[in-house]
């Protein structure tokens, strides 16, 4: 069972300019011509005074499913973040599971696509929760983790307290469970 984080995106802001810094998860985003390059943007989430996206081609949206290039980091404190962008909408992940999940070490998935699980780690009817893994990162203490958002979150969760990143050893044993791509919409909720 996929239980979905139900993130409600607030609609006023499509079509809007604004500082990178001010933009809301599940916003879709482009940097305005003066300051990027074009591509799309899904803002993910602050962690460790960092905001992570998902970066994704220039005709991602006309596709229909869309899959991130790779994601990025930019620290809260950086020149970026003053940059200029436009809502373009929102976004949801679609999650295909495999037949069989397959056992690896997270450090070897490196695509920003792959969804796992974790062992013992499941909501209140024994399903395992899943995490879209991101990529290494070097917030916290070790360059030697990867970087993942949760898919699903806890039965209990309250979305204001919710945190969906997490970090783990490379050497961490996960199942792998599938894919995820993205589907942009144009407009709010």
């Amino acid at each position: 069972m996929f239980i979905s984080t139900d993130k409600k995106v607030p609609i006023h802001n499509v079509g809007h300019q604004m500082q990178r810094r001010e933009v809301s998860t599940g916003h879709v985003f482009r940097y305005t011509p003066s300051s990027g390059e074009g591509y799309l943007y899904a803002h993910l989430d602050e962690y460790h005074s960092v905001f992570y996206a998902l970066k994704f081609s220039r005709s991602a949206k006309e596709n229909g499913k869309s899959y991130p290039m790779n994601f990025t980091a930019t620290p809260i404190h950086s020149g970026r973040v003053e940059n200029r962008v436009e809502i373009i909408g929102h976004f949801e992940f679609n999650v295909e599971l495999d037949q069989t999940p397959r056992l690896v070490t997270i450090g070897a998935i490196t695509d920003a696509q792959t969804v796992i699980s974790l062992r013992d780690d499941v909501d209140g009817n024994g399903y395992p929760h899943l995490y879209l893994v991101l990529g290494k990162t070097h917030t916290g203490n070790s360059a030697d983790n990867v970087l993942m958002i949760k898919l699903t979150k806890n039965d209990m969760a309250s979305q204001s307290r919710w945190v969906a990143m997490r970090e783990l050893p490379t050497c961490t044993m996960v199942a792998m469970r599938g894919i995820t791509h993205v589907t942009i919409y144009d407009g709010g909720e």
